[in-house]
């Protein structure tokens, strides 16, 4: 690879981290402001109810391309019209027959459970956007090759937008669980008329079978890891739910929502460094460096932000009226904080693994998050409830110190020490917010006073201790300006 090449690679990643980073805060805050007024609006079994099919259905998403979408990104060459209707065809004949294979175990769990409208109509609405999730595949495949993340960031705006506006719009005029299902159906419709007006191809129904040879070489065995993320995340949170029941599994969802939103930071990093470090196979000094680069940015951002989170969900839940209900989700929000800051050490480095063509390797520690998965969820959750699974979840995303030891031995990059400043940084913000919470201030002082400290303590430790890589930072920001 020339280095013309590689500096155009450097340009552009930058670039869409930049934007797209930019672009999910805005994202989050609506996604947000939208939960937290469903959260009002609705009951804890309303939004546990949501949260289970959504989960149903999101299994289909794994088993819609056998990895063929990701083999198109990692290839180094310019897919062929062959290989785009070749994947488009192959892609649809698993997304029909996934969804016939869930109507019918869906028809048979409804008549067991007595199920009524409200289940059927998400189940429909939620298939509805698999479905239209499978047709956006190719163009957006299309636009991740060329790290064209702005215009997948118009669509998914587009998207999250519509959603919660409508669903918070029909939940207070009282249509309650059914606002979820028409919030769905008018999100998939948007986005998937979007992406084909912003990037179209040449559709078609075509078969070569040295084209589909080629892809599955490499698309199943990411997709094995896929398969088995389904048994270790998807149907394990269907066991608990089935083990603690909707409403507990409600408050589940809303412990985890808190810790989510800092990792958005991590999904735009990642979206953008899988088809970036799959350019940059046989560099690895420049691999190395981007790697470090992208977990210590990660660090930086997700540890305090979900932390802070964590700290002032409390005293959120006792200033808003009516929002007492989501009182027992506080201690489980403490556990998926702590796993939610190890995950995203972790994602980018098994991301790292599969663009360098390491798939066996990440499909080794998915077996074993997914068999430490089943062994403690089930016994953890019949013991201690809701709180029990989310000290499951902790304990397996402790395990990942294994993959940040295989880190070291393949890219050469020392885990800790890449995220000692903000590690550090973000246990001397719990410590002082900890001593604050010791004064007797009213309830809005209290949130004003932990949120202006945390922020202080975290900002004046990186100022005296991690000048040169926030000065990296600022400097990307006026070029960002200049390319806009």
């Amino acid at each position: 690879m020339e280095q013309i090449d590689i500096e155009e690679i450097k340009r552009k990643t930058t670039n869409s981290v930049m934007f797209l980073s930019l672009r999910n805060f805005g994202i989050q805050l609506i996604s947000v402001i939208g939960f937290f007024l469903l959260t009002i609006l609705l009951g804890t079994g309303e939004v546990g109810l949501f949260a289970v099919v959504a989960e149903s259905v999101g299994i289909l998403g794994y088993f819609s391309d056998v990895g063929l979408a990701a083999a198109l990104i990692q290839k180094k060459e310019q897919p062929t019209k062959s290989e785009l209707r070749t994947t488009f065809v192959i892609q649809q004949l698993l997304v029909i027959t996934c969804l016939i294979v869930i109507s019918i175990v869906f028809n048979k769990i409804s008549i067991a459970k007595g199920y009524g409208s409200k289940e059927l109509w998400i189940f429909v609405s939620l298939c509805f956007s698999f479905f239209a999730a499978s047709l956006k595949t190719l163009p957006s495949v299309l636009l991740e090759r060329k790290l064209n993340f702005k215009l997948i960031s118009t669509v998914d705006i587009i998207e999250n937008v519509s959603f919660y506006l409508i669903a918070v719009i029909f939940a207070f005029l009282g249509y309650g669980v059914f606002s979820y299902a028409i919030a769905t159906f008018v999100r998939s419709l948007l986005g998937l008329v979007i992406i084909y007006k912003i990037s179209p191809w040449p559709i078609g129904f075509s078969f070569d079978r040295s084209s589909a040879k080629a892809l599955f070489k490499y698309g199943i065995p990411f997709q094995l890891n896929s398969f088995i993320a389904v048994a270790k995340d998807r149907l394990s949170n269907l066991l608990v739910a089935g083990i603690i029941g909707r409403d507990s599994f409600g408050i589940l969802s809303w412990a985890q929502k808190g810790p989510r939103i800092p990792l958005s930071f991590m999904d735009a990093i990642m979206r953008v460094t899988f088809p970036t470090f799959s350019r940059l196979q046989e560099q690895k000094e420049i691999l190395k460096k981007s790697l470090e680069k992208s977990i210590y940015f990660i660090a930086l951002f997700v540890f305090p932000v979900a932390t802070g989170i964590a700290l002032v969900a409390p005293d959120i839940i006792n200033i808003i009226p009516k929002y007492s209900k989501w009182l027992p989700a506080i201690l489980p929000l403490y556990f998926f904080t702590a796993n939610a800051a190890i995950a995203s050490i972790t994602s980018p480095i098994i991301n790292a693994f599969n663009a360098i063509g390491k798939v066996g390797l990440s499909t080794k520690f998915m077996i074993m998050w997914t068999i430490l998965t089943w062994a403690l969820f089930p016994i953890m959750s019949i013991k201690f409830g809701f709180v029990g699974t989310s000290v499951a979840t902790l304990i397996v995303g402790l395990s990942s110190v294994f993959v940040w030891i295989a880190a070291h031995k393949i890219f050469k990059v020392n885990i800790l020490k890449t995220i000692l400043n903000p590690l550090f940084a973000t246990l001397l913000m719990i410590i002082t917010v900890l001593i604050f919470e010791m004064f007797n201030f009213n309830q809005w002082i209290m949130l004003a006073g932990k949120i202006l400290i945390a922020i202080s303590t975290y900002g004046l430790y990186h100022f005296f201790f991690s000048k040169d890589e926030i000065t990296w930072f600022a400097k990307q920001l006026p070029w960002l300006k200049n390319k806009k």
